[in-house]
């Protein structure tokens, strides 16, 4: 949804709507269509390949992925995606990069200013994945400057954001491109019925001595356990 946001200039659309404007050129000037766009994601694991899994009926140019491990063969051909193993690489190539790997000592600030200057002029950039990600003032200075046109997501590197926070505010060189929300999407009243029934099929698992399903396993005993959605390919027991 936050790429559509972006690539349709959804915002400005609807903020002149509520202004009582109707002046379709000035939003169309900055619209796009999906079809036809590179898009990238940052992460193939669970997130990242069933991002990638719904961007397949938009007719996408191609679709990247750049992650520390390839999708199994399976996977890879199933949605038809590219991976490049070198990041400068993969975002020079995209029109859209989506983020969507864990935060920790080594994708801390991974999306800054010396990243962004291979990043395609004019490509769209958003972030569900975590804040730190991406460094905050170098994400708001390439909107400013126009080498992106976009930025949204629902994660901010300080929760709740002060209320001077950059992205709250940051805009494209044409007044848009800033599809900010809260962080929400974990909290609607669907997931957290999901939260409640996995929590209660892992206790469930947990005390009658089952196997937990592989996607609920992240750290096993002494190095993670799930890679690149391996878990979605893997043969089914009964």
């Amino acid at each position: 949804m936050s790429i559509l946001l972006l690539v349709r200039n959804f915002v400005p659309a609807h903020e002149m709507i509520e202004r009582g404007d109707w002046m379709v050129s000035d939003v169309a000037r900055n619209a796009f269509d999906l079809e036809g766009k590179v898009v990238g994601t940052i992460g193939a694991g669970r997130i990242g390949y069933r991002v990638l899994q719904r961007l397949m009926p938009f007719d996408c140019k191609e679709l990247l992925y750049y992650d520390y491990a390839p999708l199994p063969e399976a996977a890879g051909k199933a949605i038809k995606a590219r991976r490049v193993e070198d990041l400068k690489d993969f975002v020079s190539q995209c029109d859209v990069v989506t983020v969507n790997c864990p935060l920790h000592e080594g994708t801390i600030g991974l999306v800054n200013a010396e990243l962004l200057k291979h990043f395609k002029k004019g490509a769209w950039l958003v972030n569900t994945a975590r804040g730190a990600i991406c460094d905050k003032d170098a994400v708001a200075a390439a909107l400013a400057s126009g080498h992106l046109n976009g930025y949204a997501g629902d994660v901010w590197n300080v929760q709740p954001a002060p209320k001077d926070h950059v992205w709250r505010t940051a805009k494209n060189v044409l007044g848009g491109g800033n599809g900010m929300v809260p962080h929400y999407s974990g909290t609607t009243l669907d997931a957290q019925a999901r939260y409640a029934s996995g929590t209660k099929s892992i206790i469930e698992n947990y005390l009658s001595g089952k196997a937990q399903e592989p996607q609920n396993i992240i750290v096993g005993i002494g190095k993670f356990e799930t890679k690149a959605c391996e878990y979605l390919f893997r043969p089914v027991t009964h």
